[in-house]
């Protein structure tokens, strides 16, 4: 468990071991073809209805673990990072301290929505919170089919509460023709396709290509390509928040070739560090494009589209994507107060229901 300062906050943090044992167990598993008992698990541990399951048996041992959290601490608030599993487990709790969830991008679609057990428990359960936090006004709006009250105040914020300006800005010395991709091996985003049109492209030898938490998965692109032809492509293993904000300021492009999500950050630091933004098409970065930013969407799916817009952001006048300032509303420093805000906000609409209450029992 650990614990930060959060303006004036202190927010307590407790570590889920056994979702990291999890993912280091499929990031092992990445480059070779298991057998046997770890082919098993491997297709356990990728199965959305097995990890409810599992998810769903740990509640209880969860909520107690994070009943003796707040009788210890005594918060004002508390605030579940995710619906699954955080969510659950705090939204199942007997207390009278506000609640709120919060959702990123793939929580309602896909995963509520391809796993029948997991909409259940949220339908269930949802309409216990009293806020609910997102960086999708799209999830903001699912959010009341899945029995969210009318009268819990809303917010929508980007990931990780937007960027840090300290560590994400334009380099006046940024080197050219850096290409990158941000999201690591993940089921949302075609990190294959970005691998194979940097293959393609590697014929320019003025570009040089980082894939940003694909090392576990190398191998398996050396035996599709060969080394020969990656020679230009470095795959990174993953980056702290120091190297990732090195790596964006000395980017020219960043391609972030996603199927789902909401407001994804690093498309965010990306257009903070003066980059041109290629992207799957999703609503909050249409809005964001239509805003003004230098963001091109194109179809994830397609390797040509990739390396097409890579080609062609490459030709672009790269003042155009220096000179772009995001709104206040993905700076951080901004969101801290907005967050305190609807903190109060939240606190103050728990306040006038349990007045309402309590007036409503002594009639």
């Amino acid at each position: 468990m650990s614990s930060e300062p959060v303006n004036g906050y202190d927010a307590v943090n407790p570590v889920d071991w056994l979702s990291k044992r999890r993912q280091d167990f499929l990031d092992t598993s990445a480059s070779t073809e298991p057998t046997g008992l770890r082919l098993f698990l491997k297709k356990a541990s990728n199965s959305q209805m097995a990890h409810t399951v599992m998810n769903l048996g740990r509640l209880r041992s969860r909520r107690k673990q994070l009943s003796s959290i707040i009788e210890g601490f005594q918060p004002d608030i508390i605030h579940a990072l995710r619906i699954p599993y955080e969510g659950l487990t705090v939204l199942g709790l007997r207390t009278n301290v506000p609640r709120i969830v919060s959702t990123w991008g793939s929580d309602f679609v896909p995963m509520a929505s391809t796993d029948v057990l997991l909409s259940a428990w949220m339908k269930r359960l949802l309409k216990r919170a009293s806020g609910f936090q997102s960086d999708s006004r799209q999830d903001i709006e699912r959010a009341a089919g899945y029995g969210l009250s009318t009268t819990a105040p809303r917010f929508y914020s980007a990931g990780n509460f937007g960027v840090d300006n300290d560590l994400f800005f334009v380099d006046a010395e940024r080197p050219s023709g850096v290409v990158v991709y941000p999201r690591k091996a993940k089921a949302n985003a075609n990190y294959a396709g970005f691998v194979e049109a940097a293959v393609q492209l590697s014929k320019r030898r003025d570009l040089r290509f980082v894939a940003v938490g694909l090392l576990p998965v190398r191998e398996q692109f050396v035996a599709q390509y060969g080394e020969t032809a990656l020679e230009s492509i470095t795959m990174t293993a993953d980056l702290t928040r120091d190297e990732m904000a090195a790596l964006m300021r000395s980017a020219e492009v960043v391609v972030s070739p996603t199927f789902w999500d909401g407001t994804p950050v690093t498309v965010l630091e990306a257009i903070a560090s003066g980059a041109q933004v290629i992207a799957g098409e999703l609503p909050e970065l249409r809005t964001l494009k239509e805003d003004g930013m230098p963001i091109e969407l194109i179809d994830a799916s397609s390797t040509h589209a990739i390396a097409d817009a890579i080609s062609a952001a490459l030709d672009l006048d790269q003042q155009v994507a220096t000179a772009a300032r995001l709104p206040d509303q993905f700076n951080r420093e901004a969101n801290r107060v907005r967050v305190v805000e609807f903190y109060d906000e939240v606190l103050a609409a728990d306040g006038n229901r349990r007045a309402g209450s309590s007036v409503d029992r002594s009639a």
